[in-house]
């Protein structure tokens, strides 16, 4: 028996070999094949990669995408999360350069830990390694080259596939560096050092999870309406993240012990891009709880964007007449959203496909494809059953109505997936927003006329105007309701701190385009 160990531990040994050394001596480090991160069949990664992307929606980029912070779970788990980032790469032009800043889940380590592989491997290929980096990076202070650190973990590899098909036919190195154990004190070192490798045609990316939650990672900081404090507490440490809030990353990681695997690559990350102040820009946030809509054991992904200028998250202020904005459509181009919010409803719940070639199938007119905030309501006589939206607009209006439709039915924290048996019971209701504009005085908001935001320190929450209409509530229940729904006490939009962001909405539905 122990002969018959010794011939398979030396067969393996040998496979490693072979896939390690290639022609003239070169070292490629070989793909994970265990803990099932992703398939090890090049047609099945190309296939599952590519219907991510596919079903990834493109966002208006106003300036340069400078880096990318995106998951590294197993891609059944955060593989679309992680897409609908590295969809944006897609259309990047120039890139010659990709640093990738990873976490070392195994630790042992301090500052930085450096591959000395000549190319990375996934079943989709090679990707080549920058090697004249690598050396540079070698002799500074906290850095080291070590084959078996960086072999033994995954933080990185699940993130070349999405590199490879989103930067396909285009020539690019990497510089992948795993992170485990960093003072604060020691970032400027590191980071500097780091800096000095990126140019206009560079890249930077930092990999990681957010609060890893339940019993077995040893981390319950509540036990009721997890999913709804799972949320709270992921976007508290997202705002630090897209304001390039150092500080306030240390502080909330103390204050509230998050357990974020990769917080010291996305800190980095930040340090490095610092003198670029880039926009800091959510584009998607998800938990593996979704998934069964079971939260005692739940890890959160979220994909972000670093963007050289701001972008159009940023909500614009109207100083001057600051209702004058106003939304108007027709009545077919209503008709044509809902339709396509229909058509979506019915196609994603029913077939779990999203509808394309949208252009081809409606008359989409300029109207339609303007970019402004728009939320999609799901109602089941007449109570809601669903209701996502996006208060400012990143992508033509139909496309947005159709994301949120998706959202709606299947990501409200609130209620369960929408299932096959309501969708002929569900009406729809799309309420189009205006620019958000800033007040100071809460009494002048106009009941029934204006949604409005609130905002303190990561609390935030938001009403659409119709829900003090269906309601009834004053001014002071409607603002309290609001609190609440932020996770604030009730009175807490009399303190000082808050602040208020008003909107308009146009809204319809499908009843009212029945009559």
């Amino acid at each position: 028996m122990a002969q018959r160990y010794k011939t398979i531990t030396i067969l393996m040994l040998l496979a490693f070999f072979l896939v390690s050394f290639g022609q003239g001596g070169e070292k490629t480090r070989p793909y994970l094949v265990t803990g099932g991160w992703y398939p090890s069949s090049r047609a099945a990664l190309e296939s599952m990669v590519d219907r991510y992307l596919a079903r990834a929606k493109s966002v208006k980029i106003d300036g340069k995408i400078l880096g990318l912070i995106g998951p590294h779970a197993g891609l059944a788990y955060s593989g679309q999360c992680a897409a609908n980032a590295y969809k944006q790469l897609e259309n990047l032009t120039g890139i010659e350069r990709v640093i990738m800043l990873g976490v070392s889940h195994r630790g042992g380590f301090y500052g930085a830990c450096l591959s000395g592989f000549d190319f990375e491997a996934t079943p989709l290929g090679k990707i080549p390694v920058d090697q004249t980096v690598i050396g540079s990076l070698a002799k500074e202070k906290y850095f080291q080259v070590n084959n078996t650190i960086m072999q033994n973990e995954h933080s990185l590899e699940n993130h070349l596939p999405f590199l490879q098909r989103a930067l396909k036919n285009r020539a690019f190195k990497i510089v992948p560096i795993l992170f485990a154990n960093l003072e604060a004190k020691d970032f400027p070192a590191l980071a500097g050092a780091i800096k000095k490798h990126i140019n206009d045609r560079t890249l930077v990316i930092a990999s990681t999870d957010f609060t890893h939650y339940g019993d077995n990672f040893g981390y319950t900081p509540f036990k009721k309406d997890i999913k709804e404090n799972l949320a709270k507490l992921d976007l508290g440490m997202i705002d630090c993240i897209v304001k390039l809030d150092l500080q306030g990353m240390d502080a909330y990681k103390e204050g509230t012990g998050i357990t974020m695997c990769g917080f010291i690559p996305v800190r980095m990350l930040l340090s490095v891009l610092a003198d670029k102040k880039p926009a800091g820009r959510l584009v998607d946030y998800c938990k593996s709880g979704d998934r069964e809509n079971d939260y005692s054991l739940s890890v959160s992904y979220a994909s972000i964007l670093m963007v050289g200028t701001p972008g159009p998250d940023s909500p614009k202020e109207k100083k001057d007449n600051p209702r004058s904005t106003t939304m108007e459509l027709t009545a077919q181009e209503k008709k044509t959203l809902l339709a396509i919010a229909r058509e979506t409803l019915e196609k994603y719940i029913g077939e779990d496909e999203i509808p394309g070639d949208l252009q081809k199938r409606f008359t989409l007119t300029d109207n339609l494809k303007i970019e402004t905030g728009v939320f999609v309501t799901l109602k089941i006589n007449d109570r809601l059953r669903g209701c996502i939206g996006s208060l400012v607009g990143t992508s033509p209006l139909y496309l947005e109505v159709q994301d949120n439709t998706t959202k709606s039915a299947a990501q409200d924290p609130r209620f369960n997936p929408v299932q096959k048996g309501e969708l002929k019971k569900i009406d729809i209701e799309i309420s189009v927003m205006t620019p958000l504009q800033k007040i100071g005085d809460y009494q002048k908001i106009r009941l029934g006329i204006d949604g409005v935001i609130i905002k303190k320190g990561y609390y935030q929450a938001v009403f659409l105007p119709q829900v003090a209409t269906e309601t009834g509530w004053t001014l002071d229940e409607f603002l309290g309701h609001l609190c609440e729904k932020a996770g604030l006490p009730t009175r807490a939009f009399q303190s000082p701190g808050m602040e208020f962001l008003i909107f308009q909405a146009l809204i319809f539905g499908e009843k009212e385009a029945e009559n």
